[in-house]
């Protein structure tokens, strides 16, 4: 059998038949790949579309550089596995203050908004400086997740807060 490459192939007629069938099969096979993905998401009620959450959580996730006696505080999450999620939240003044707060709030990603879906008790400590709170939550699979925190401290008449969000996480 000859083989010529360039503008002038040279092919059978057996060969442009079975030429055109392997142009078919990997026209099928190239639309069931594009086609599947959307289908398997679509009939599963499980869940909504997977995308990825926006990179920017938000502009406001600093504390105020103005204030004297939050320090500062964060809150964080980690997936167990089997619909477990781990999270946790701290806030730190710069000395023993009168009191000192923090609450973590799990937040699910929609497709194209965060929502609340469990809300951790409101947590404080008297004449600290340090607060810290500890859940784990059961969540549904397939969807990412993060923390907002919020984040307090009451020294004599001065009450400085803020709310700060995590990154987020998948939960397979």
């Amino acid at each position: 059998m000859k083989f010529a490459f360039g503008p002038n192939i040279n092919l059978d007629k057996g060969m442009k038949f079975r030429m055109k069938k392997l142009k078919l099969l990997v026209a099928m096979v190239v639309c069931f790949m594009l086609v599947s993905p959307a289908q398997a998401w679509a009939s599963s009620g499980n869940h909504v579309d997977p995308m990825s959450p926006p990179a920017q959580v938000s502009p406001l996730t600093i504390f105020d550089p103005n204030f004297k006696y939050l320090d500062s505080g964060a809150g964080y999450l980690s997936y167990l596995g089997n619909g477990k999620i781990d999270m946790w939240g701290e806030t730190f003044a710069v000395h023993d203050v009168d009191s000192v707060v923090v609450q973590v709030i799990l937040q699910r990603w929609t497709g194209s908004t965060w929502v609340d879906v469990f809300t951790g008790p409101f947590t404080i400590f008297h004449y600290d400086n340090y607060a810290y709170d500890s859940n784990i939550v059961s969540v549904s699979t397939g969807y990412y997740y993060r923390v907002k925190s919020y984040h307090e401290v009451t020294y004599g008449s001065t009450v400085e807060y803020g709310t700060r969000y995590s990154g987020y996480i998948y939960a397979s």
